[in-house]
């Protein structure tokens, strides 16, 4: 069983990498995934993604244009 929860939680990742660099979920969306604790898979995926992408462009981005969206409300 635990390898069908591993196995399901990498596809899960895989799934939100994907829909980010496509831009159907920012990082807004992954923060409030990671919060989400009703939803395992994805609370844990989403954190895994958040990890992964801190550095790459798309992240710095999305972030800075967050503040700006943040700053005119």
């Amino acid at each position: 069983m635990a390898k069908k929860a591993k196995h399901s939680d990498a596809i899960m990742t895989g799934i939100l990498v994907t829909k980010f660099k496509m831009g159907q979920i920012d990082v807004e969306d992954l923060v409030q995934m990671a919060a989400d604790v009703t939803k395992v898979e994805r609370c844990s995926a989403a954190k895994k993604v958040l990890e992964a992408v801190r550095d790459s462009p798309d992240f710095l981005r999305q972030e800075a244009l967050l503040a700006n969206r943040e700053e005119l409300i």
